[in-house]
């Protein structure tokens, strides 16, 4: 599986060094394949003095190849390895004037961080995309703005496999910035912290510790939807949309045998046999304004006379051949357990508590289509 550290990153590049730091040092060991970094043109500029120039005090090496050096020794990495790609990312922002996007110097107005935004989406959504592929997402680093856009983006576009994290350093190092992670070869450092005066530390004795913070996986909720994610506030939109009902009112509900579909507020939600029967047993009573079941045993024998009339009425219908025996009460709890995954499949949870709750009753309240 290859695995993608995304993160963001403003005037402090050793954000990125000291996570991709903490990741080498778990069991097993974590080595991203690419590390594709979202910052501005300060940033860029940054992490290409810091990161990417020799340092006469690192043998005249770039931090950066010292990094994959200890990273790939430490994680026991043979030879030569083609991981820790670094790609890096920059804003860009529209120019009404000239018509041609510019490389965001910094985030200052509400309109640079809606740009921001939907970046973070764009850069992110083709890593999320794939099954094969794993996103670590580090929001450490750059404005708390750029952090937190990148939080809601994975919690728009993540997969149960994927993480976020925080990147925590001892004091008195995250106020050294000659450094970047404990092996590096620079040892001999000045650690300025605020209000205080200068001392001299060894890169060695820092403690870098990986935080992970949970987030609730959106994704599938979108990919029933067939979300094009183009857009940070369109995502949000649209996922706001499938999951509103009217407050305080069932939701519209059609149903039709011949296409296998209860349809909910206006999306159809595909049943086959078993699920299909019980979804129209529920649909007709609601449509005629029968009363509810208070449990699945009443609803057991109403339910096979409604079997009975299907066969009569569907006597070619796939749902009527895969179903030569009775429905039972276990065959109508499995069935709107079927309904409730599909629901929430569908962006339409909160049609739960009207069409299949898990206590109180059998029967659907809706508006009939």
């Amino acid at each position: 599986m290859t695995t993608t550290l995304v993160a963001v990153s403003g005037m402090s590049p050793a954000i990125i060094t000291e996570t991709i730091w903490a990741l080498a040092r778990e069991t097993p060991p974590v080595v991203p394949d690419e590390v594709v970094v979202v910052t501005t043109a300060k940033g860029r500029r940054d992490i290409e003095e810091l990161l990417l120039a020799p340092f006469d005090p690192w043998d005249g090496q770039t931090v950066w190849a010292c990094l994959r050096r200890d990273v790939f020794a430490l994680a026991k990495l043979k030879g030569r390895s083609a991981k820790l790609q670094l790609s890096v990312r920059v804003i860009g922002l529209p120019d009404a004037a000239t018509g041609v996007r510019t490389p965001a110097e910094d985030l200052r107005t509400r309109d640079d961080n809606a740009q921001a935004a939907d970046f973070i989406v764009q850069t992110l959504a083709p890593c999320a995309d794939a099954e094969d592929h794993r996103v670590i997402a580090s929001i450490a680093g750059g404005r708390k703005t750029m952090g937190a856009l990148l939080y809601a983006a994975m919690s728009l576009l993540g997969k149960e496999t994927d993480r976020i994290t925080h990147v925590l350093v001892s004091e008195p190092f995250e106020n050294c910035r000659e450094f970047f992670y404990p092996a590096q070869p620079h040892q001999k450092l000045t650690a300025k912290p605020f209000g205080q005066p200068a001392a001299p530390v060894r890169a060695a004795d820092a403690v870098i510790e990986l935080a992970d913070i949970p987030f609730v996986p959106l994704r599938n909720k979108f990919e029933e939807l067939n979300e094009p994610r183009r857009t940070f506030a369109g995502l949000v939109e649209r996922y706001a949309k499938a999951e509103r009902i009217l407050p305080n009112r069932p939701p519209l509900v059609g149903f039709d045998a011949d296409r296998n579909t209860l349809t909910v507020e206006g999306r159809p939600i595909l049943l086959t046999g078993r699920d299909l029967i019980v979804a129209g047993f529920l649909f007709v009573r609601a449509a005629n304004h029968l009363d509810h079941f208070p449990s699945r045993e009443d609803a057991t024998a109403p339910l096979q006379k409604h079997l009975q009339s299907w066969r009569r009425e569907h006597p070619f219908h796939q749902a009527t051949a895969r179903l030569s025996g009775t429905l039972t009460a276990d065959d109508l709890s499995k069935a709107l357990a079927t309904l409730r995954k599909k629901l929430k499949a569908a962006g339409l949870a909160s049609a739960i508590p009207y069409l299949a709750p898990e206590r109180n009753r059998i029967g659907f309240e809706m508006r009939q289509q």
